[in-house]
């Protein structure tokens, strides 16, 4: 069995349409009101993306979808230019897991997918395949014996394919996936997920998980494609950097949060990290 395959039924995804609802006229669909990772797919007619960030308005197209891995501030809203009668369909949908390690891969995604239906899209977001997403808004429209279960299943195969397309732009390690439910090194990403501030060194995770320093570093390395500390303090600047511009947090609050006990050395850590200093992140 591949590897990715193995980590889903280990991670035992159930995926959940909580919601379908048909709009016209003038109308805004708060999206965050789940506080998990989640979905929208317009079935039919057209809808703008808000995002709670500096970041600018996306219009979705019928049969387009975008995938939340995390919380994040956002609504569905009227497409403002848009002059027809045409109503809007639109499904959302919650991703629940069996196992707490999917916290792990749900943190190591993009923290939001935009699938469109069309697999060459325009402006270079990623395709889903038209006939699953026809399958989903099909059993929506028919209302047929079934077709919520059938929602939920086919929703599973839109995260996986979701998950594939992130392997293949290189977005997701593939290491990663065997790490996960790896029955050593997935309490150590589990425990640094859960604590990521917590002054972490190589020999209290290999304590953790009752390996030696040396056996846990070369496991998890191999493994993971990266050094323990090199994926501890890639996390910290992650969720330092998510805090600054989704939040706007101050640089010294995203210190604290990336473990840091100086603002002086959080931001050299975070320019050599991601190119630019923190105080550039911050959102408006």
């Amino acid at each position: 069995m591949d590897e990715l395959s193995a980590l889903m039924r280990h991670l035992r995804l159930q995926t959940r349409v909580f919601h379908q609802s048909t709009h016209c006229g003038r109308w805004v669909l708060d999206g965050e009101y789940e506080r998990k990772a989640m979905f929208h797919l317009v079935a039919s007619g057209r809808c703008v993306m808000r995002r709670g960030t500096a970041a600018g308005d996306v219009i979705l197209q019928a049969g387009d979808a975008v995938l939340f891995n995390r919380p994040q501030e956002h609504c569905l809203i009227a497409s403002l230019d848009d002059a027809s009668e045409a109503p809007t369909l639109l499904l959302c949908g919650y991703f629940e897991f069996g196992s707490p390690l999917s916290g792990v891969l749900l943190a190591s995604l993009p923290a939001q997918l935009l699938l469109r239906r069309d697999p060459v899209a325009h402006d270079g977001t990623s395709g889903a395949p038209a006939a699953l997403l026809q399958l989903i808004i099909t059993e929506a429209e028919s209302g047929a014996p079934g077709s919520v279960l059938l929602m939920d299943k086919l929703a599973d195969a839109l995260f996986m394919y979701s998950v594939r397309q992130c392997l293949a732009a290189g977005s997701l390690k593939q290491g990663l996936l065997s790490a996960i439910s790896d029955p050593h090194l997935g309490p150590a990403l589990l425990a640094v997920h859960n604590d990521p501030q917590r002054p972490w060194t190589v020999a209290s995770l290999a304590d953790k998980v009752h390996l030696s320093r040396a056996a846990f570093a070369r496991r998890f390395t191999r493994s993971v494609g990266a050094t323990p500390m090199e994926y501890v303090t890639g996390l910290r600047m992650q969720e330092a950097a998510a805090a600054l511009v989704e939040r706007g947090v101050s640089v010294a609050e995203a210190a604290t949060i990336a473990g840091y006990a100086t603002d002086a050395a959080f931001s050299r850590a975070f320019k050599r990290i991601h190119g630019h200093p923190p105080g550039t992140s911050r959102s408006p």
